[in-house]
Formats: C-alpha cells, sequence, structure tokens
C-alpha cells in the first residue's frame, strides 16, 4: 500500500523494540508479524511495538497486534504498544481492543513497564 512502509527492530537492554511507520493493510501485515516475533527462549526480556509513525492500520494490523500479543503472553514476555499514533489509537478504541493491550506514551515508558514487569516477577497485560 505504501512506499514509506518502515519496520525495523533493534535490541535495547535486552527488549526487543520494534519501530513501524507507513501504512499498513494486509499486504505490509506480514512485514509487522515477522518483526514482532522473539526467540521464547528466555533472551529477550519483552517486546516494545512503537507505533508513532503508522498513518494507516486496518484489520489485518490490528489482528497482528493481537496475535503477537497472545503469543507473547502465553510465553510470558511481555508486549507493550508505545505511543500508537491517533490513526491507530483510534482503530483500537473503535474495536473496543486497546483494553487487551498494555499502553505506554512513549518507548522509553514501555521500556520502563517492561522492567517493572519483570523485576516484579509478572508480565504486562
Amino acid at each position: 500500500m505504501s512506499e514509506d512502509l518502515e519496520v525495523t527492530a533493534t535490541s535495547v537492554d535486552g527488549v526487543r523494540v520494534v519501530q513501524a511507520g507507513g501504512e499498513f493493510d494486509a499486504d505490509e501485515a506480514g512485514t509487522l508479524a515477522e518483526a514482532l516475533v522473539t526467540p521464547f527462549d528466555g533472551t529477550a526480556l519483552g517486546v516494545v511495538a512503537d507505533l508513532s509513525r503508522v498513518t494507516f492500520a486496518d484489520s489485518s494490523f490490528l489482528h497482528t497486534l493481537i496475535e503477537a500479543h497472545r503469543c507473547h503472553t502465553a510465553a510470558g514476555v511481555p508486549f507493550v504498544l508505545a505511543q500508537p499514533h491517533p490513526t491507530v489509537q483510534r482503530l483500537l478504541d473503535l474495536t473496543d481492543t486497546a483494553r487487551f493491550f498494555t499502553i505506554a506514551p512513549t518507548t522509553t515508558a514501555a521500556l520502563d513497564e517492561i522492567r517493572r514487569a519483570r523485576s516484579n516477577g509478572h508480565n504486562v497485560r
């Protein structure tokens, strides 16, 4: 859909940070899904999905986030959405799915949330 599609993954203190940008529909959702996959062997302390630059997201994008959340929760790996673009936040609100995710206002806050959850021995939502 979009030529400005961007999905990058880095590691910050053992937490996988996936930054997504551009427009996502069914054709691009797989790119995001691949980036959100993390090894469930204890090497990743958590995953942050920075959605601040996602300017369009449809139901396939939402399905990708829900599936990532389900897989990470089942594996006991915290999964946090960071700074969702207003377009993404509206999608989460309209579908009443925002309540299923831990959402942080910034990537730094999301990293702090994961560190706090891990130090308390808990998983985030």
